[in-house]
């Protein structure tokens, strides 16, 4: 072989690709609107919680008071409270104490079945748990009833240590929905016999709740993937952020194991191993630097070019939207990050074509597929 030949077969080497080319970052078409008097604050800012209804009208739940249940109509752009269900003895001035989510379960003409979850105080006052309870909207009056509590969480926890509330939902059937319950900052989370609910995942129905799984610090994303696939995304400490399968009775390792790092000497709770999953399911992804992953939702199967039918995740530190795409088996074969420069609070399929967010700015983001 000549010294010529060789050196072309070696550049042809050198300038192959190698495995798939990556697919082009989506492009999309963003349009935003304010809804501040929707958002919460005292220690920072908190956009409101988000549901769709059938007829495209949107219910929000923050607020002032945190505890405030809206309707908004997007043609009129209308705002009208509906129900306050988080009295001020009951919460601090805190953007902490605000409603995590908002799930419709079942809707008529007349009315929507509704299920909400927040953090509250104690009926003593001194300490923090994650209340679920069911309101019943009546679409035509736009009014608000309390129907029950379906869940209460324990232990009760120091007022000092609350964060990671996380109470995302996973709607089953008009009955029944996951929830996610996060550590809430509490320093016993460590120990199997204190943390009692926390750190968790469940099954709740109006007669009671059956824990799913464990493991968790802070899942703010859970989506129903293709209707059978439980799939949820939670914060690591400094790092370790997870996209995880969720199994009956699957333990996920926190605050066992984590990819991430510990804050430092003074934080609620010090990982015992860091940079390893050993011993605990592995997430199907991780990120490390921290993105803080928010609400997680599966695009419609058509009209979003290659990403259909695929993930989209909010993001608080990122500023970002991140498409996830899973194959058969579930795997991550591809990830995208569009920066929208907004920390994303909520995530919503609107239509077939458009996605909705909440931004902790006092924002609605309108979220389409450039044509």
């Amino acid at each position: 072989m000549t010294a010529k030949l060789l050196l072309g077969l070696l550049s042809a080497l050198l300038l192959a690709p190698v495995g798939p080319a990556s697919a082009a970052a989506p492009e999309f078409e963003i349009r935003s609107e304010s809804i501040g008097a929707a958002v919460t604050k005292g220690g920072g800012e908190r956009g409101p919680a988000l549901a769709v209804l059938q007829d495209g009208t949107l219910i929000l739940g923050g607020g002032g008071t945190g505890g405030q249940i809206f309707t908004y109509e997007i043609a009129a752009k209308k705002l009208t409270r509906v129900a306050s269900i988080l009295p001020s003895k009951r919460r601090l001035v805190d953007s902490r104490f605000a409603i995590n989510d908002i799930a419709v379960l079942s809707q008529t003409s007349r009315n929507a079945k509704l299920l909400v979850s927040y953090p509250r105080l104690g009926s003593s006052g001194n300490c923090v748990e994650i209340a679920i309870e069911q309101v019943n909207l009546n679409l035509i009056t736009k009014r608000a009833t309390r129907a029950g509590v379906w869940f209460v969480t324990k232990p009760c926890v120091p007022i000092s240590a609350v964060q990671h509330t996380s109470g995302r939902f996973a709607v089953i059937d008009a009955n029944s929905a996951y929830v996610t319950i996060g550590d809430l900052g509490y320093r016993q989370i460590g120990n199997r016999d204190k943390r009692g609910d926390l750190g968790s995942i469940f099954k709740v129905s109006s007669s009671g709740a059956v824990k799913v799984s464990q493991g968790h610090r802070n899942a703010q994303g859970i989506v129903l993937y293709d209707d059978k696939h439980l799939l949820a995304a939670e914060h690591g400490p400094r790092g370790g952020d997870e996209l995880n399968r969720i199994r009956q009775g699957g333990d996920y390792g926190w605050p066992f194991v984590t990819y991430g790092q510990p804050y430092g000497l003074g934080d609620y709770v010090r990982p015992t191993k860091t940079g390893t999953h050993a011993g605990f399911i592995e997430p199907l992804t991780q990120w490390t630097p921290s993105i803080a992953p928010t609400e997680l939702v599966q695009l419609p199967k058509e009209g979003w070019g290659e990403w259909s039918g695929q993930l989209m995740m909010g993001t608080l530190a990122k500023q970002s939207l991140v498409l996830i795409k899973l194959d058969r088996n579930l795997a991550v074969t591809d990830q995208e990050i569009v920066r929208v420069g907004e920390r994303i609070r909520d995530l919503e399929v609107l239509s077939a074509t458009q996605v909705l967010a909440t931004t902790d700015s006092g924002k609605l983001l309108f979220i389409s597929l450039r044509k």
